[in-house]
């Protein structure tokens, strides 16, 4: 594997698919110098998601209908992959975000911030 740098396009199809029109109108909500590391991170997640059950990325994204909430995507990874949530707890989040926040851009922390809401929302 070489350490370049690797081109992906890929099209989205907005008058065909409303995940792919939800899709646009996100990514044209977003500042345009954290595009690119939207799409990244996007690609990133995504690999990873497929690395817990190829069928996730498949599944989320179609369900994605501008509705979709934490709850519906956690209960769908366990009814996919069959494991049982005890309890995820904000505590478990922070220690693994800490000590990058010199690396990580004004928008990105705000995204940050808002996801640790939202999971401090899901806590039993």
């Amino acid at each position: 594997m070489n350490n370049k740098r690797k081109k992906i396009v890929a099209y989205l199809h907005p008058s065909i698919y409303l995940q792919d029109q939800l899709a646009q109108h996100y990514v044209e909500s977003l500042p345009t110098q954290v595009r690119g590391d939207f799409y990244r991170q996007a690609i990133i997640f995504g690999a990873a998601l497929s690395s817990v059950d190829p069928r996730l990325v498949n599944l989320i994204s179609g369900f994605f209908n501008g509705e979709l909430t934490a709850e519906n995507v956690i209960k769908l990874i366990e009814q996919v992959t069959g494991y049982q949530s005890k309890s995820t707890d904000v505590d478990v989040i922070l220690p693994v975000s800490s000590g990058i926040e010199g690396y990580i851009k004004p928008a990105a922390k705000l995204a940050e911030k808002k996801a640790i809401g939202n999971l401090s929302m899901l806590k039993k």
